[in-house]
Order: structure tokens, then sequence, then C-alpha cells
């Protein structure tokens, strides 16, 4: 995805209209009604992602809106409930200075993933990612998707005939936290007997008007089928933004190189400037 598409790349979920809406929209905190208790935010939370995710803590928010720390996947995130606790905004959310709230609420809170270096973060993905390749011949990229990301899906598709003419491979590591069926869908990818056969259904079938992935989401995958999706989107955290596709490759001027959504001059394009990435580093 785009990096200006940030809610969607942290956004699980949304009820109502308010995902980006500016905290002075609402009313001051002296004139708003009690906040929301953590009991009525975890039935909230339980309703809206149909038991997918927690609600693990309630704090008082700018314009009379109640914070709440939300976890899906053992990851935490920080959305806001509107007075009454009918609705809940998930993404930025913006004061009258422009600055994100939930960006200042996570590092208040010290739930932002520690950022690793570029350098660091490929070796660590190429030594614990678990994933597979496609191709054969050409350099090597690595690419973390969620199967239900639509720019994941564009990559998929500029990749393929790349991968088929023998110019280019990509490692594909599957996460699993866009949606509440990301995770069962990354499993059903992953523990699939053809892992390729898997991906491809999966983007066969993708539907781009509802952006989810053409595969069966997995019913109550094995512990360790669940824990590999789990890493794999834990290592991405580590990369700094949890944003898909994110893409370590070789530069053959640069180095090594990660970045977030889909390279500007197509993949194309960056197939002339690819070095050899091999277990997360570069090679002559």
């Amino acid at each position: 995805m785009h990096k200006k598409s940030i809610g969607m790349a942290i956004a699980l979920f949304v009820v109502g209209s308010l995902s980006g809406v500016v905290a002075d929209r609402f009313l001051p905190i002296g004139n708003a009604q009690a906040g929301v208790k953590l009991d009525a935010a975890e039935r909230l939370i339980d309703a809206v992602t149909h038991g997918q995710a927690q609600a693990k803590k309630v704090f008082p928010g700018p314009g009379g809106l109640t914070g709440v720390v939300i976890e899906a996947n053992q990851h935490p995130l920080v959305a806001w409930i509107t007075p009454g606790g009918k609705y809940l905004a998930v993404g930025p959310l913006l004061n009258a200075q422009g600055q994100d709230e939930t960006r200042l609420a996570m590092e208040k809170l010290d739930l932002l993933p520690k950022v690793m270096a570029p350098a660091d973060f490929a070796q660590l993905a190429g030594k614990e990612a678990d994933g597979f390749v496609l191709g054969k011949t050409g350099p090597e990229i690595t690419a973390f998707v969620d199967p239900n990301c639509i720019f994941c899906h564009k990559f998929y598709e500029q990749a393929q005939p790349l991968i088929n003419a023998g110019k280019l491979r990509v490692r594909f590591v599957i996460v699993g936290f866009l949606k509440p069926d990301s995770a069962p869908r990354a499993a059903a990818i992953l523990g699939a007997k053809d892992p390729q056969a898997a991906m491809a259904e999966n983007e066969k079938g993708f539907d781009a008007a509802t952006e989810e992935g053409g595969i069966k989401p997995m019913d109550n995958p094995p512990p360790a089928l669940r824990a590999a999706v789990e890493n794999n989107t834990r290592l991405l955290a580590k990369s700094g933004e949890l944003a898909t596709p994110t893409l370590i490759y070789c530069n053959k001027k640069t180095g090594l190189k990660v970045i977030h959504g889909l390279p500007q001059e197509g993949l194309t394009g960056l197939l002339g400037q690819l070095g050899n990435l091999q277990g997360g580093a570069c090679k002559e």
C-alpha cells in the first residue's frame, strides 16, 4: 500500500465514519459524558470484530472521546470510542495543531514497536520469516504481504510476468493484520501442501471491491501455524510500519533497501536496479 494509506495499514476495523477525524469536532472534555468503561468497551470491540480482538485498557481521550487499547493477533493499537459507546474510530485522529493523537497515545503507552535498522531487519527476516519463493531464476525480492491487501494483490500481478519469464524471484512472507480474517487466510496459504498454488488461488479470486483474498480462511489453525503467521507479523512491525506490501531488496548502487508500498517506478522499472539478495544480505 502507499504510505499515504496509513489508516488502511494499521486499521483492523471501523464502525461509523470517524476514521481520520479531527478531535475538535467533539465536545470539550469538561462538557462530555462520562468516559466509556472497560466492560462497555469490551462488549463493543467483541461485537465489532466478532471476537477476533480484545479491549485491554481504556483512558480519557481528546474531545470527549475514550481511548481504548485493542489487541488483535497479539498486536496492540489505540482506537477511540465516542461518548455513549456506540461508535469506534480506528486510525489517525488529528488535533487542531495537526498532530496525530493516536500516535501520541501509542508513544505515551509505549505501544509502538522498536524499529530496527534496515540491514538488521532484513537479516532477521532472512533467518526467521516463514515464507516460500516463487520463481527459479533472477534477483530476489522479499515481500511481506497480507492476503486481504489490495496493493499486495497489485504487486503479485506485476510480479507474475517477470517470474514467469525467469527475470525475478519473490520470497513471499505472509502476515495477517488488516482484517479479522487476514490471519486465518494467511494460515490457509502457509499451511497448504502447495503454498504457491494457494497463493495463486487467493490472488485469482481476489475481490478488489471488498479488498478480500479469494482463498477460504482456515478454521481453527493449529498452534504452530498460528504462531508462524503471528511471528511473521511481529517481524514486519520491526520494520517501522505495519504496512503491506513491505519489500526488501538489494540495489546494485546503493545497497539494501526496505520500502513500504509499491515501488514508484513499478517492478519492471525496478528490475534493472536489483542486486543479489541472499539470506537477508546483499551479496556480490
